[in-house]
């Protein structure tokens, strides 16, 4: 099983961009940790995180490019149509919880749609447009979304595994 991230290392990053990653180690394990971290997020769930990652650095691979080509490999294997019908289990948002640094267990609580969008818009910072492109969306759609999920979030229940530290 994956360990926690720390909030420090990841959440921290998430909105610069990711660099190349034929630098320091570092900024390898820096891009690794924020993609995962997205990917949990976006999927809710560790396994297909994990399974997002590794779509993520075959498609880098291939296109022998930097950290970013990873990081958008890996949140376009996390929003695939399929991640969109499934249904979590309250196990799997609990897994994925623990995971979390105490202010993010609660986006994980949102509709997927609003989610995506939270994410993608806010957490990893990707310009509306591109947003759209990735979710197969209007723009306004998802600046809908957005919108709505920071509305949401403050609502969410504070209670039990959301908001328990480990």
């Amino acid at each position: 099983m994956t360990s926690a991230i720390p909030f420090n290392t990841v959440l921290m990053q998430i909105p610069e961009r990711a660099s190349n990653t034929h630098g320091a180690p570092q900024d390898l394990h820096n891009t690794i940790g924020k993609a995962f971290l997205t990917a949990l997020l976006l999927t809710g769930n560790a396994e297909r995180a994990e399974a997002a990652i590794l779509e993520g650095n075959r498609v880098m691979a291939l296109d022998n490019a930097s950290g970013e080509a990873l990081l958008i490999g890996a949140v376009n294997a996390a929003i695939e149509p399929h991640s969109e019908t499934s249904r979590q289990t309250p196990q799997e948002l609990e897994g994925a919880s623990s995971m979390l640094p105490f202010e993010l267990r609660r986006v994980l609580h949102l509709p997927l749609p609003l989610r995506h969008c939270f994410v993608l818009r806010f957490l990893l910072g990707l310009p509306r447009e591109v947003c759209a492109r990735l979710l197969h969306l209007e723009i306004r759609h998802v600046d809908e979304r957005a919108r709505a999920a920071m509305l949401e979030l403050p609502a969410i229940q504070r209670n039990g595994e959301v908001l328990r530290t480990n």
